[in-house]
């Protein structure tokens, strides 16, 4: 019987990225332990080779369970012993940038740029395709300094561009998401309102929200809204997404956004219907 897959990190624990790394193993459900390089017990597996250990000593419970793969930082390339223990018991060793990029190989990765829109502490956009049923795997920073990785079943991970800056080069990982051809989404921000088109050979009209309820967080707010739109997210589901936001505003003027997709409700002004009952019906009718 072949062990249960189980990574060993060997990193200082302040290498750059290990929380990322800590949160995307954790949300897969792979276990892992860490290393210092500088420890002199550089393996959880004593010396003898796990794999001439007998069969029931390795499946005693509460026994060591053998690792199987060693991801190393670049720093921990100078430290040697720790390689050849797992060289002599026929451990894979890679860097810590081909762990990511096995584990991301068949994924749509959407990078995050920095500062971006949070909702209830997650990225604006992770929002929107999670209300939109693309189920998007998202690892993001808590507001305490830890990572989180919510695993969902769709094939979009989203991650921010600061995760493994300098480890990993985010335009070869994973595979890209493809866009609309020849279609992309602008808009026009108004005193009210921000009106968003499909720009194809002329302009289509999709739709418009409030004011962004942050100005200072307006400009990011509809780029992220643009970017579903070219990922085929409909007007519908970002309208539905979005509509806790304006909850409190009042809108009847033009019903767009909340209701009506076919254009102005011209009229409209919140009048109220007379509930008096109507006299007279037969005189009524034979007018």
């Amino acid at each position: 019987m072949w062990p249960k897959r189980k990574i060993q990190l060997v990193a200082s624990s302040a290498a750059p990225g290990i929380k990322g790394v800590r949160a995307v193993l954790k949300g897969i459900q792979l276990e892992c332990s860490e290393l210092e390089p500088s420890a002199e017990d550089l393996l959880e597996e004593p010396s003898e080779c796990w794999m001439e250990k007998p069969f029931p000593e390795m499946c005693k419970s509460g026994e060591w369970q053998p690792v199987t793969e060693l991801a190393y930082w670049p720093e921990a390339l100078e430290h040697d012993s720790w390689r050849k223990r797992a060289l002599a018991q026929g451990i894979n060793q890679l860097p810590i940038q081909s762990l990511i990029h096995n584990l991301l190989e068949d994924e749509l990765v959407l990078w995050i740029s920095e500062p971006t829109v949070l909702i209830d502490g997650r990225p604006l956009l992770g929002h929107i395709l999670e209300m939109a049923g693309f189920e998007p795997t998202i690892l993001w920073p808590r507001a305490d300094g830890e990572w989180q990785c919510e695993r969902k079943q769709g094939l979009h991970w989203l991650i921010p561009e600061s995760w493994l800056e300098g480890l990993v080069d985010k335009s070869r990982l994973g595979r890209r998401v493809q866009l609309r051809e020849n279609e992309q989404t602008t808009w026009v921000v108004r005193e009210t309102q921000v009106d968003f088109y499909r720009c194809t050979r002329r302009h289509c009209y999709l739709g418009h929200m409030p004011r962004w309820p942050e100005p200072l967080e307006e400009q990011m707010a509809c780029q992220t809204i643009a970017l579903c739109l070219d990922m085929g997210v409909s007007w519908l589901d970002i309208r539905l997404a979005l509509d806790t936001l304006w909850k409190t505003t009042r809108m009847v003027d033009n019903m767009r956004w909340k209701i009506n997709d076919f254009g102005w409700n011209n009229g409209t002004c919140g009048e109220k219907i007379s509930t008096e009952p109507i006299e007279h019906l037969e005189d009524w009718w034979a007018r």
